[in-house]
């Protein structure tokens, strides 16, 4: 499960390094300050989830590479966009690998509900001027072949 941190420190990794490919960092490179043990835990759970792989370690540096799962993770999370408090949402990976975000906030889900309703409006008004403008257009078609036969 990846929480504010791990995904703040999974975007700064997959900016820090290039695809696949490994890369060695000092500790501090990766956390101001040095690793505490909050920030080793978040670490361990990105190495544990496969979004990270590491070569080899030290108490001065580290090589690893993020994965083709971490990158995906921090692509789809880039794009996901959460409304509300960000301390009500959590994010969980599925059997497939792919990034869920839990979100136990009651405004996140009234948002949606009205992005869906205007989603609809949209929708049905889509459909209604489709009609409409594919009846005009045959009446126009149907008077130009009309006058052009005769």
């Amino acid at each position: 499960m990846l929480d504010k941190e791990g995904v703040a420190l999974l975007s700064k990794l997959c900016n820090m390094t290039e695809g696949e490919k490994y890369g060695v960092f000092d500790w501090t490179d990766l956390f101001e300050g040095g690793p505490d043990d909050a920030r080793k835990e978040v670490w361990r759970s990105l190495v544990q989830q496969g979004c990270v792989n590491v070569k080899y370690s030290d108490e001065q540096e580290v090589c690893f590479a993020v994965t083709l799962k971490g990158r995906n993770i921090n692509e789809e999370l880039a794009t996901m966009q959460v409304v509300g408090d960000e301390n009500q949402a959590v994010v969980r990976t599925d059997a497939a690998g792919r990034p869920v975000m839990v979100v136990k906030d009651d405004s996140f889900f009234e948002n949606m509900r009205k992005k869906m309703h205007s989603r609809s409006i949209g929708f049905i008004w889509g459909v209604i001027g489709g009609v409409a403008g594919g009846i005009i257009g045959g009446a126009i078609v149907a008077l130009i072949m009309h006058f052009a036969i005769h």
